[in-house]
């Protein structure tokens, strides 16, 4: 019998996700005690090998990662905070997510934009720099408001936050690395007269539904795969234990999983593009998604030529036209494959793909997988709600 342990804080709801991926691959594993901090499980106590055969942690702070990388059992982290030795990782991919949000404000019209992040831990470093890659910024010319954790999970006003919200400049989209920081910077918005969206857009991450609907306006979140990470949590676990070489010499392992879709709620319902032409051939684009349209079928409603059209969309958005249809395309496909049960042939023919196969080439090389491989997470997620 390997008995697995789970420190978790189940204070929001990423842990209660990861914990549910944790369960479903320890049903259907046999031999396998899991006891943890919460959701009915007994309490955890840290005693090393006499409690535990390994761990399934969140680290968050310091003190903590030192105290699990001194332990003599295998540890896993699903958090990303620190990167210590002796301590294996399965982890959202964060980099990728501050892309996704960059993409994303840059897809909304953005010119200016802003980061609110947790400072010396690595998860909220890492979206900082994906964030400024995708909107062309070098990280440090970003402007940016950072403090630890804990302040952030306080609810307290502050003026320095307010200062910082008042110097942005005008119609700014301000990335939150997590949605607790996106709260916070929400109602600040708020207490120093920015209107959302019309002043500032506003955009979190890990789509805590209640908490993002309780704010007025609501919070738009990228979405993360926590269900999938307590999985490959538990299934990296399993794979540790079966060796047989004494735990410090196991190679370390990093496991990322992708982010999910953007939740789109008032906080970025707002088109922020200044130049009209390309605000009307955005608008075309969205609205037109499961025609077969093309550049051509855009220049014709724009009432500019095609070669102005692409060179105004190009200053403005740093994309081509043609891109621009086929990212709008690969996110409806997204929402598709995971809301509904259609076959991948038709929703590549919804979405107006040219074949099934250019719609798998194209996929692929966004996502990294194949449609059918980035849905098979998402059915499990749903199964587990």
């Amino acid at each position: 019998m390997s008995v697995v342990g789970i420190s978790l804080q189940f204070h929001d709801a990423f842990d209660a996700a990861v914990a549910r991926g944790i369960i479903a691959y320890a049903k259907a594993k046999s031999g396998w005690s899991l006891r943890g901090s919460g959701g009915g499980l007994r309490p955890l106590r840290l005693s090393g090998r006499d409690t535990c055969d390994a761990l399934i942690v969140r680290i968050e702070s310091e003190a903590d990662a030192l105290k699990y990388a001194a332990l003599s059992i295998p540890v896993v982290d699903i958090a990303g905070a620190h990167k210590k030795a002796n301590i294996h990782r399965v982890q959202n991919d964060d980099f990728a997510t501050g892309r996704r949000a960059g993409e994303y404000l840059r897809q909304l019209g953005a010119r200016s934009f802003a980061f609110c992040g947790v400072k010396n831990v690595y998860w909220s470093q890492q979206r900082l720099l994906g964030f400024a890659e995708a909107v062309g910024t070098a990280f440090l010319s970003l402007p940016r408001f950072e403090r630890n954790l804990p302040w952030w999970q306080h609810t307290n006003g502050s003026s320095a936050l307010r200062k910082w919200l008042r110097q942005l400049p005008p119609n700014s989209a301000l990335f939150c690395c997590n949605d607790l920081a996106g709260v916070k910077a929400l109602t600040h918005c708020l207490d120093v007269g920015l209107q959302i969206p019309k002043d500032i857009t506003l955009l979190g991450v890990d789509d805590e539904d209640l908490l993002c609907n309780l704010c007025n306006p609501t919070l738009s979140s990228i979405r993360l795969d926590c269900t999938t990470i307590g999985y490959q949590a538990a299934a990296l676990v399993d794979e540790l234990l079966s060796q047989s070489e004494p735990r410090s010499f196991a190679r370390q392992q990093t496991i990322v999983i992708v982010p999910q879709e953007v939740v789109e709620r008032e906080s970025t319902t707002i088109l922020l593009e200044s130049d009209p032409v390309v605000a009307k051939a955005i608008e075309f684009i969205k609205d037109n998604l499961h025609y077969p349209i093309g550049v051509t079928d855009v220049v014709g409603v724009c009432a500019v030529s095609r070669r102005n059209l692409e060179v105004r969309f190009k200053n403005a958005r740093g994309i081509t036209l043609h891109q621009e249809i086929t990212e709008r395309r690969l996110d409806q496909a997204c929402k598709l494959l995971k809301q509904t049960d259609l076959t991948i042939e038709t929703i590549a023919n919804e979405c107006a793909f040219p074949s099934v196969q250019r719609f798998h080439v194209l996929f692929k090389r966004a996502y990294g997988m194949t449609p059918g491989q980035w849905r098979i997470p998402q059915r499990v997620e749903q199964s587990l709600r």
